[in-house]
């Protein structure tokens, strides 16, 4: 029996509020818990909030990139359809053959994207007065906010149009009149 009074705790710590209002122990185990799990939201949520930025940046850099090439791809079959153009009324000129005895006739399809890095965008086609310096293919984004203009060369004039990425043709419009006053117009298929 002397064991059994060993175990027991002596009266006063169960029945005195002194005792009870110093007793911290199962406290410690809630606070250290509550703790644990705040810290572990902060860094969760920080490093989500990082990583998100990463995201954002990678998306950035590559609309940008898909942007230079599709604008790239777009000017070199603008070059090409000139080009063909050209090589079609290069017959109209010569003075033995009769300018009404038919067109010349071209047509490019090209197969653009319809989104770049799964976002949309538009194409804007700018001919300027100067074929070297600035005839330039304009493709943008609204979210996120990028642009990225490719220059292109043509002898023969191209409409000024904007278009939604996707599907196009290029057409080469003939001058019945005059081979040389003919113009590439781009339209969506």
């Amino acid at each position: 029996m002397s064991r059994v009074r060993d175990r027991v705790p002596p009266c006063g710590a169960f029945g005195s509020d002194d005792s009870l209002s110093r007793d911290d122990r199962g406290v410690s185990t809630t606070v250290g818990y509550v703790l644990t799990l705040a810290i572990g939201a902060v860094l969760l949520s920080g490093v989500v909030v990082g990583v998100g930025g990463v995201i954002d940046g990678q998306t950035e850099r590559a609309v940008h990139g898909d942007l230079e090439v599709t604008g790239q791809s777009l000017a070199a079959n603008l070059e090409a359809a000139d080009r063909l153009a050209r090589l079609a009324e290069a017959g109209r000129t010569d003075p033995d053959l009769d300018a009404a005895d038919g067109t010349a006739n071209v047509t490019v399809d090209v197969d653009l994207p319809r989104r770049v890095a799964g976002i949309p965008y538009t194409v804007e086609i700018v001919d300027g007065p100067d074929p070297d310096a600035d005839s330039a293919v304009i493709l943008r984004t609204t979210r996120p906010d990028a642009s990225v203009r490719v220059p292109y060369r043509s002898n023969t004039t191209v409409e000024e149009t904007t278009f939604r990425g996707g599907p196009i043709r290029i057409a080469y419009v003939a001058d019945a009149a005059d081979p040389s006053a003919g113009t590439l117009e781009v339209t969506e298929r």
